[in-house]
Parts: C-alpha cells; sequence; structure tokens
C-alpha cells in the first residue's frame, strides 16, 4: 500500500468504495445492464406520474395558521384570483362599448372563464328603495305626501298654475311669521317653480322639474338602482373586465394558459377593431403565469446552455472527446434517477423545484470530473486500467463522497424548514446530488473498464499539470497569502457601510415580487398603470363578516386605518334599518300610490291674464322680504313676466298650456319613481345583484369585504405597515397580501436556518471523515448525551424545542469532545470550511460592489455556497494527507477543481442568459458564489496548508513539482 493509500484508509468510506469501484471496474457489462434497466423504469415513471403544481399556495406548508385560514377561505368562496383586462382611452363611451362586447364573448366562453364581471345591472333593489331610508325621513315624507292627498285621490285638475300660485303665495305669507323653517321650504318649491318657467319660456326644450322632493334620496344609490354601473376608474378613463379562469385539468406548467392565451387573442382582435382604445392583461393569474411560462423557457434555454458550457469545458479540460462523453454518459444517468426520484419521494414539480435539473448539470458532473482526472493521473503513472479506477476511487473517494454528502446535506437541511417549496426543493435537489453521486461511483468506472480496455496508457490524455501555479504556491506561499488576505480585506472593507457609529452590512434584501419579472412585461406594467390611475391594486386583503351588521362594522374601522384607501362589499347595499322599524311606513307609501292613473288628465285651458296677476301679485310680495332667496326669485320672476307679456295672446294660452301638461307629468314620475321604490317585502341577498353577491357572499352566508392599500405593497416596508393595520382590526384577515407577506418572511427565515443547518452538518460530517473508525464513538457519544438531556430538560420544563438551537448545541459539543482526543482533526476541519465560509463573505461583498440584492430567488446561496464550497476544501484536505512534506497541491486535484468550479459557474453562469429577473439574479449570485470559493480553495487555502506544512519535512528536502511525470521518473527524483 502506496502512502496515499495509507492516508486514505483511515477514512471509513474508502472500503464501500473501493468495493463498488473493483465490481464495476471487472463485471461493466453486468453493472451497465442493470443500470440501463434502473433509467429505462425511471424514464417511464416520470413520464407517466410526476405532476406539477402551479400554484403559488403550494409552496406554503398547509398546516400554517396563515395558510389554513387562506384555505378556508378558498373553500367557503371557491375563490381564485381574477385576470384584469385593462381597458384605456379617453372616452368613456369607447371603454363601455369594448367592456359589453369583450365581456359578452367571456361569458359564452365557460370553458374558460367563470365569475365575468364587466357591469353590474340593477336588480330588485330599485322596488324596495324607500327601506334604505331611515323611520324619520318615511315619516317626514309621508307627513309631506299628506299635502298632496287630494291630488292622489283623482284631483288632478288642482294641478294648475291658476290653483298653484295662489296657494303658494298664501302658505307664504301665512307661514312667513311663524315657521321660519317651512317658510324657506316654500320658497324652495317657489325657487324650483320660477325657474322651471323662465327656463321653458327661454328654450322649450329646456323643462326642469318644479316640484321639491318628497323624500330625500341618495343620488349615488338612485343612480346605481335605476341604470347599468360599469367597471370604471374616477375618471372614467379606465374601464375592466375580471374573470376567473378555469385551469386546465393536466395541471401543466402554466396553470391557466388556455384562458391566458384566449384572452390574449381576444384583445389583439378588440384591439384592432377599436384603435381608439389599449387593451392589457394584468391579475395574479397573468402575473404568476407569465412568470412560470417566461421561467419554463428561460430554463430550457439556461439548461441546454448549461449542457453546452459543460461539455466544451470538459472537452477542453481533459484534451479530448471519449472521456468528457463520459462524463456527460454518467450525468445523464444520475439525472434519470434523480429524476425518478422525484416522481416517488415527492410526486410533483412546484415553481422551486422545477429548476433543479439546471443544478444538478452544474453540480452533478463534479463528482465525475474528479474521478476522471485522478484515474488519467494514475493511469499515465503506469498504472493498470483496473488497478487505476480502484486506487483512484480509494484514494479521491472518501472526498469526493464527503462533499457529495456536505452538499446534498446543504439541500437537505431545507426540510427543517417552515416554508414547503423550499423543503421540496431541498429533498430534490438533495437526493438528486447523491444519485449523481451514486453514478460517479458505480456508472463512470464501468463505462472506463469498457471505453479504456483496449487503449494504453500514452494515448490517454493528459489534464494541465499547471506547472506555473503550483510552483508559486510552494516557493512563495506567504506572498500568495498575503495577497489573499489585501483581496479579501478590500472587498470586505466595501461590505460594511462605515458612515454610521457602528458599521452595517450594506446588502440589501429585495422582497418585492414584481422586481424578479421580465423587465417591460405587459401584465406588471398594467398593474402599476392601474394603481397610478386609479389608486386600485390587484393585491388586497380579505376580511369575512358573519353578518352584515358585522361587515358594516368592520368596513368603517378599516377605512379609519391609515393605510387603507377603500372597502368594496355588498352589505352597505342592504338597508342600514331592520324592516320592522320601516315596513309599515313603506306600505303607507304603497297605499297612498294606489290609484295612480297611468296619465294625468289632460289640463283645461289656462287663462293667461289671470295667471299673470296672480304671478304679478308674488312678485310684490317677494319684493317687500329682504332675503337673499326671496330677492334671487323675485329677478328671475320679474325677467318671466317681461318675456311672457311681450308673447301674443295664443302663444301665452300655448306656453302654459304646454307647461301645465309637462307639470302634470312630472308631478306623476315623481309619484311613480316612489310607487315603484315602495315594495314592503323586506331586502334579502336575492335581491343584490347576482354578478357581486356570488363573489361577495358565500353559500354559507359568509360576507366578504376587500381592503385596498393606499400605497402600493409590493415592497416589504409598506407591505408591512398594510398588514400590521388591517390585522389590529381582524387578527383573522386573509389574502394574497397576507399570503405573500407570511410567504416572504417564512422564506428568508427557512434559508437562514438552512444555512445553519447546512453549518453544523457540514461540520459534523467533516469530522466523520476526518476522524479514525476508533474516534468516532468517544467523540460523538458525549455530545448524544448532552443532546438527549437538553431535549428531556426542555420538554420537562415546557419549554420551546427549537431543533437549529440544539443541533448547534449537539455540534459545539462534538468538535470540544473531538478536540480533546485529536487536536489536528478539528484544525483541519475548520480548514475544510474555509472555501464556504471566507467564500460566502466574499460573495456578499461582490454583492454589494455590483450592487446585487439578494431576493427570494437567489437567497438559496446561503445553504449552497456552504456545500458547493466544502467540496473543494475536503478534497484539498485530503490532498494534504496524502503528502508527507511540505504541501504543494496536487495537479489533479487542482485542475478537478477548477474544473468543476468552471462547470459550476458555467451551469449557474447560464441563467444569466434568462429575461426573468429573479433567474438572472440567481445566476449571477451562484456564479459570483462559486467564484469566491474557488479563490479561496485555489490561493488562499493551498498557500497557508503549504506554510502550515513546513515542519513536516525540511525545505532541503522538500519534493520538486513532478508534473505527470512517468513513475520511473518520480521513482528517480524520490
Amino acid at each position: 500500500m502506496d502512502d496515499r493509500d495509507q492516508a486514505t484508509s483511515r477514512s471509513a468510506f474508502a472500503g464501500m468504495l473501493s468495493s463498488l469501484a473493483r465490481l464495476s471496474a471487472h463485471r461493466p457489462g453486468i453493472v451497465l445492464s442493470v443500470v440501463a434497466v434502473t433509467v429505462i423504469a425511471s424514464i417511464a415513471l416520470t413520464a407517466t406520474s410526476l405532476r406539477f403544481k402551479t400554484d403559488r399556495s403550494d409552496l406554503i406548508d398547509p398546516s400554517a395558521p396563515f395558510q389554513q385560514r387562506w384555505l378556508k377561505f378558498t373553500e367557503d368562496f371557491g375563490y381564485q384570483s381574477d385576470i384584469v383586462v385593462l381597458v384605456e382611452s379617453s372616452e368613456p363611451e369607447s371603454i363601455k362599448q369594448v367592456l359589453n362586447e369583450l365581456g359578452g364573448v367571456l361569458e359564452k366562453r365557460g370553458d374558460l372563464f367563470t365569475n365575468v364581471l364587466y357591469k353590474v345591472e340593477p336588480g330588485n333593489l330599485r322596488k324596495k328603495g324607500l327601506q334604505y331610508l331611515s323611520p324619520d325621513d318615511l315619516a317626514a315624507g309621508l307627513a309631506r305626501l299628506d299635502e298632496y292627498r287630494p291630488i292622489l285621490t283623482g284631483r288632478w285638475d288642482l294641478v294648475r298654475l291658476e290653483n298653484l300660485v295662489p296657494l303658494l303665495d298664501a302658505q307664504l305669507k301665512r307661514q312667513a311669521e311663524q315657521s321660519p323653517g317651512e317658510t324657506e321650504r316654500l320658497l324652495h318649491h317657489a325657487d324650483r317653480l320660477v325657474e322651471s318657467l323662465w327656463r321653458l319660456i327661454r328654450d322649450k326644450n329646456d323643462f326642469s322639474n318644479p316640484w321639491p322632493e318628497i323624500l330625500p334620496v341618495d343620488r349615488k344609490l338612485t343612480a346605481q338602482a335605476n341604470q347599468t354601473v360599469y367597471l370604471l376608474n374616477e375618471t372614467g378613463t379606465m374601464g375592466f373586465v375580471m374573470a376567473t379562469p378555469v385551469k386546465t385539468a393536466d395541471q401543466s406548467f402554466e396553470g391557466a394558459t388556455a384562458a391566458i392565451q384566449e384572452l390574449r387573442r381576444l384583445s389583439r382582435e378588440f384591439q384592432r377593431k377599436h384603435a381608439d382604445v389599449r387593451i392589457s392583461l394584468t391579475g395574479i393569474p397573468v402575473l404568476e403565469n407569465d412568470e412560470m411560462r417566461r421561467s419554463q423557457e428561460d430554463m430550457t434555454y439556461a439548461s441546454l446552455a448549461s449542457f453546452a458550457g459543460v461539455a466544451i469545458l470538459l472537452l477542453f479540460g481533459f484534451r479530448g472527446l471519449l472521456h468528457p462523453l463520459l462524463g456527460l454518459g454518467m450525468l445523464a444517468v444520475g439525472m434519470a434517477w434523480a429524476f425518478g426520484f422525484t416522481t416517488l419521494a415527492v410526486g410533483h414539480l412546484n415553481i422551486l423545484s422545477v429548476s433543479f435539473a439546471a443544478i444538478l448539470i452544474g453540480l452533478g458532473i463534479d463528482f465525475g470530473i474528479h474521478i476522471l482526472a485522478r484515474y488519467l493521473e494514475l493511469r499515465h503513472q503506469g498504472m493498470p486500467l483496473g488497478q487505476a479506477l480502484v486506487a483512484t476511487v480509494r484514494q479521491i473517494g472518501p472526498g469526493v463522497l464527503t462533499g457529495a454528502i456536505t452538499t446534498s446535506a446543504a439541500f437537505l437541511c431545507a426540510v427543517m424548514t417552515e416554508f414547503l417549496g423550499v423543503a421540496e426543493l431541498g429533498i430534490i435537489a438533495g437526493g438528486g446530488i447523491l444519485l449523481c453521486a451514486l453514478a460517479a461511483f458505480i456508472v463512470l468506472p464501468a463505462l472506463i473498464a469498457v471505453a479504456d480496455r483496449h487503449r494504453e496508457p500514452r494515448t490517454l490524455p493528459s489534464p494541465f499539470p499547471f506547472k506555473t501555479w503550483r510552483n508559486l504556491l510552494q516557493r512563495h506561499p506567504l506572498m500568495v497569502l498575503c495577497v489573499s488576505l489585501l483581496c479579501f480585506s478590500v472587498l470586505g472593507w466595501q461590505f460594511f457601510d462605515w458612515s454610521t457609529p457602528v458599521p452595517t452590512p450594506r446588502v440589501r434584501y429585495d422582497h418585492n415580487l414584481l422586481n424578479l419579472q421580465a423587465p417591460g412585461l405587459e401584465s406588471v406594467q398594467a398593474q402599476r398603470r392601474i394603481f397610478e390611475g386609479s389608486r386600485h391594486s390587484v393585491l388586497y386583503a380579505i376580511s369575512l363578516a358573519d353578518s352584515p351588521a358585522e361587515a358594516r362594522r368592520l368596513k368603517e374601522q378599516f377605512e379609519k386605518l391609515p393605510t387603507v384607501h377603500h372597502v368594496e362589499e355588498l352589505a352597505t347595499r342592504l338597508p342600514d334599518f331592520p324592516s320592522s322599524q320601516t315596513q309599515l311606513m313603506v306600505q303607507a307609501f304603497s297605499a297612498q300610490f294606489s290609484k295612480l292613473p297611468e296619465t294625468p288628465p289632460a289640463p283645461a285651458s289656462a287663462s293667461p291674464v289671470m295667471v299673470g296677476r296672480q304671478l304679478e301679485s308674488f312678485l310684490t310680495w317677494l319684493k317687500t322680504r329682504d332675503d337673499e332667496l326671496s330677492l334671487r326669485i323675485a329677478d328671475r320672476l320679474d325677467e318671466f313676466l317681461g318675456q311672457f307679456s311681450q308673447l301674443r295672446l295664443v302663444d301665452q294660452m300655448r306656453f302654459l298650456g304646454e307647461f301645465e301638461y309637462r307639470l302634470s307629468y312630472s308631478l306623476l314620475a315623481q309619484f311613480r319613481a316612489l310607487a315603484d321604490a315602495s315594495d314592503p317585502n323586506p331586502v334579502t341577498i336575492a335581491d343584490l345583484p347576482t354578478a357581486l353577491s356570488d363573489r361577495y357572499i358565500s353559500d354559507g352566508g359568509r360576507w366578504m369585504l376587500q381592503v385596498f392599500p393606499k400605497n402600493q405593497i409590493w415592497d416589504m416596508e409598506p407591505l408591512e405597515r398594510f398588514v400590521a393595520d388591517v390585522r389590529s382590526v381582524d387578527p383573522e384577515v386573509t389574502g394574497t397580501p397576507l399570503q405573500n407577506y407570511e410567504a416572504a418572511r417564512q422564506i428568508k427565515t427557512s434559508y437562514e436556518i438552512c444555512a445553519g443547518y447546512a453549518l453544523a452538518i457540514t461540520l459534523l460530517l467533516l469530522l466523520v471523515d476526518f476522524l479514525g473508525s476508533d474516534q468516532l464513538i468517544p467523540a460523538f457519544l458525549p455530545a448524544g448525551i448532552v443532546l438527549l438531556a437538553g431535549a428531556i430538560t426542555m420538554l420537562v420544563l415546557e419549554a420551546p424545542l427549537s431543533p437549529i438551537w440544539l443541533i448547534l448545541a449537539f455540534t459545539l459539543t462534538v468538535l470540544a469532545a473531538a478536540a480533546w482526543i485529536d487536536r489536528g482533526t478539528v484544525a483541519e476541519t475548520l480548514l475544510a470550511m474555509l472555501p464556504p465560509v471566507c467564500g460566502l463573505l466574499l460573495t456578499f461583498a461582490g454583492l454589494v460592489v455590483f450592487d446585487i440584492p439578494l431576493n427570494p430567488a437567489n437567497l438559496i446561496i446561503l445553504p449552497l455556497i456552504i456545500g458547493i464550497g466544502v467540496d473543494s476544501g475536503v478534497h484539498i484536505l485530503h490532498d494534504f494527507h496524502q503528502q508527507k512534506g511540505r504541501y504543494i497541491i496536487t495537479p489533479s486535484i487542482m485542475n478537478s477543481i477548477l474544473m468543476t468550479s468552471s462547470t459550476t459557474m458555467v451551469g449557474f453562469g447560464s441563467m444569466m442568459l434568462a429575461a426573468h429577473r429573479g433567474l438572472y439574479s440567481l445566476g449571477a449570485v451562484l456564479t459570483l458564489g462559486v467564484a469566491s470559493c474557488l479563490f479561496i480553495s485555489l490561493f488562499t487555502l493551498p498557500a497557508l496548508l503549504s506554510m502550515l506544512s513546513e515542519r513536516r519535512m525540511p525545505e532541503a528536502n522538500l519534493v520538486p513539482d513532478q508534473g505527470t511525470a512517468p513513475a520511473s521518473d518520480q521513482a528517480r527524483v524520490a
């Protein structure tokens, strides 16, 4: 056994891995046949059973309290977010025309759209309008109606100026001294009458109702009850069609794509037909659909670019064609197994885990690169094929397996987090990495055994020896270390903001999900225009009430909040007063109008002379008063009489006949409007417009309130304020903003906790790898006892049991025990952690320098850099173990680390081709992180180990650079 074998044999993994390699090298046909069967089975299982979940709600743990509230709401209301069609124009009538046409088409497409809403038709509320008035108003109206009792009983002959003017004159003179309030009411009646006369004599088409209102009626309610109300903004420049998409049964990646694509086709068609309008699509389904389709398309291109880039790097790095193809074949097998594992273990992909293929391309090939590099080095040293394969796996297999386990553990730690989407990605990616490593130990040796069985060592490719680089590390380690520390210090200085009394990190975290979308996306721009032009938002909180009274109370409280713009609900469309207080009075109104004629009888001919005298007498009395209203009425009446007196007698008679005819009709119309609104049957939900009641009232009788924010709430700061405010009114409030808020917190916390788990588990795995098999029990047993005692104590004291603190305590205890047993092993473990820890710090500094914020898409770097970076540290420390003198990194190790880091950077860097900003930032941050770890791995750590190993052999006895010299030359040098 040579020195390297002796150094490796202490690892518990070496024997097992050597046996696997020996089996694959000696029985490659059997091994590859079994592998082919498993690959075919994995592909078949994936094709028939793997499903896809596209809803963001699927990323959240259904047991979380906030998610349970959302699921209960969707169950009660059958709720899905709406597609919003935005129609913009400077002409409101053009908008209404498009709304009518487009909305009508969507209503007929029940296979793709439900709950289409673009206008609200008047419902049964118009027949029950009087029930919306207070009992006091109704009582006052009945008293006022008594003045018209003779007319209501058939005396329509009283509706003549000859009777009306002297009656009004007498009432005013009688009330002038007794009741100022009644006088003012009569003066307003006189004002309306004179105004109507004055306008009609000026323009025969300009007639205004001269009768005072019998009841005070809300104009807005009257409009809603008597005409169609379109969904328009306040200025009439924006119209909206809202429709819920019917998702396809196959649950494809795009979810509601069929509905959205059809709506986009219709939008283009209507855009061509109506050139004066602008039609855009937005809404949560469209935003998510655009994100999913764009990210899927980008990931496809990124995966192809990644695979091609990895292939080119392998061809360049190994300076040949055959062995890179063998490595890619091994990767293909590992990925096929990974897809099969995903189908069995999880059963579906979500919008986060769908990217795992690109991750495996960048990481899975690393294991094959290490094995190929050492195998080719050993073959050039003269080892036979089978022996070289077994020696390769025995020497570097433990490091490869440790790196695979630590990288996998970094992902699998996500299982212990609350965010379901991250946990599923952790299971899929962690399992896939282990399967790619298994393929490297089983499939790759078998492929090499078949491909190289008749090849001489001299015909095999030779990886780059990196002599200059290695000589620099060997001869000037202190200089390399100082330069590394200088670079680290300069970038570290950029990481902090030194303008504050206490330096603070300058890394930003961007919660805004819109910033993850591709720039210029129609749905994003439309959503922003909606908010700016109408103060509406596709994001709104949802509160539920058990009764209309509770809904009104909640609305009043919500609208007092500083972060709330308005609340939309249906409860305020119901009467404020119970029917028991108003029903009898409404019945009284109905009884008064029971004998209304279809048309008023034709008025008798009016006497212009008599009417003129009466108006002159009324004018004289008005001029005796000094109040502003009386004087204004007098001026208008005087002007009317002046114009009336200039008419011929026949024209005067025609004018008075026309006016009295309209006078009778306007009073009858006023009576009929009240009669039409005097249905005494109580207002029920069935009387509300169906288009609204279906949306705002559940089958179980719960009332929904939509609480709209005053500010844009895509950013965390305004979102936090909005969530805190609405929860102060209703702690059970739900809705997309609440889901976004809790999911953003969960995903950020999950990755942070995942990084803590990854750090602890990586340290433990390194200790397992570096400690001798006889040292494992003494090192881990005390920590296990401490862990058990701590858990029992916390349970007895009923203290919150936090797994992360227990694991960290366990890890520290293991480190302490291991340091007591073998301080050198702990030192080597910490040295192996140098690339990930320092690489992560350099990455953060780079984010500040390049102004790249962290976000929900790229925060995965926290655990991932720990798992990836430690891989290089493990290989260098294993290489360090296998040398006796002053350490100089082995060419195959340097070559493999450089190539694995390069392929990983190509794999992740390919995402920077994506238009989707989330994927772009993920690729950029991971590429920067891997480059930072590579810098520490090939500069700082080898130089530090070279200086630390000076005592192992005097300077004069150092082995010079051997490069890839034949075995005989190496023997002579030794």
